[in-house]
């Protein structure tokens, strides 16, 4: 550790990574990402999910600096309530692809995430808690008039392993397809992942890559893992994030993320 470079930005998925089994934000977790500020760390939550679904976490951690939202598809300052950048998905470009991958999936139904808000087809409601700022339509593809973040296909049909071979496939070169756990596929714009954004982020802020910690346990943190100087993947981390990260830590519900960003302090002393 000692030949490693002080880490100065710390980017942490949330769902299973930060928070716990049952979706609660440990007291520990919050102090330790707080003592990373107060050390001068930049810490970036850097999730799948969209900023309107995202309201819980950002008042149970309080912290008012850069989030990553979408995949990537969004870099957001909270305590601006600005967005940084975003890359968006054009109406007509969201629609050929959610007709290529109905041709695939004929079953499959559809959720579209866009600036403030997300609309999706019936059916969504069994996997996901709608919240407010998310609306069933009778069709997706026909009510997207506007840029598009981030597209979720779901099908109660077929495996994940399935839907996430023909989500790809329907969508070509055109998006960059992942999942995170759920019983969906998520689509974000052609090149856009969460290493693409945490990297850009990172040189805005003069941080070099080897002095990024992430923090992940699942496909979509695949990326941000192989990317960052030093990747850490949870004790209940897929074999992928496993494999792409440097090191295997404790687990969300042993706050394993407390414990090593803990650790990462003790190295700027």
């Amino acid at each position: 550790m000692n030949s490693l470079r002080p880490i100065r930005m710390i980017a942490t998925d949330i769902d299973g990574t930060m928070l716990r089994p049952d979706g609660s934000l440990s007291p520990n977790v919050r102090s330790a990402l707080h003592a990373a500020v107060d050390a001068g760390i930049h810490v970036v939550p850097t999730t799948g999910r969209p900023l309107v679904i995202s309201t819980d976490v950002l008042e149970a951690l309080g912290l008012d600096d850069y989030w990553i939202f979408a995949n990537g598809a969004i870099t957001w300052h909270h305590g601006r309530s600005e967005t940084v950048r975003g890359y968006w998905m054009q109406p007509d470009t969201v629609r050929s692809m959610i007709s290529r991958v109905r041709a695939e999936l004929p079953s499959a139904g559809f959720a579209v995430e866009f600036e403030s808000e997300a609309i999706f087809d019936r059916g969504f409601e069994r996997i996901v808690n709608i919240t407010d700022g998310l609306h069933a339509v009778d069709d997706v593809a026909g009510a997207v008039h506007a840029r598009v973040q981030k597209i979720l296909v779901f099908d109660h049909t077929e495996t994940l392993d399935v839907l996430f071979s023909k989500v790809a496939r329907g969508v070509g070169e055109d998006g960059v397809v992942s999942y995170s756990g759920l019983p969906f596929v998520e689509v974000a714009a052609d090149l856009v992942t969460k290493a693409m954004a945490v990297s850009e982020l990172a040189a805005q802020l003069g941080v070099d890559r080897q002095e990024v910690a992430s923090f992940g346990d699942n496909h979509n943190d695949v990326s941000m893992l192989e990317w960052a100087g030093r990747g850490y993947a949870m004790g209940n981390a897929t074999d992928d994030a496993r494999q792409a990260a440097d090191y295997v830590i404790g687990t969300n519900a042993e706050d394993g993320l407390a414990r090593q960003v803990r650790a990462l302090i003790s190295e700027q002393r």
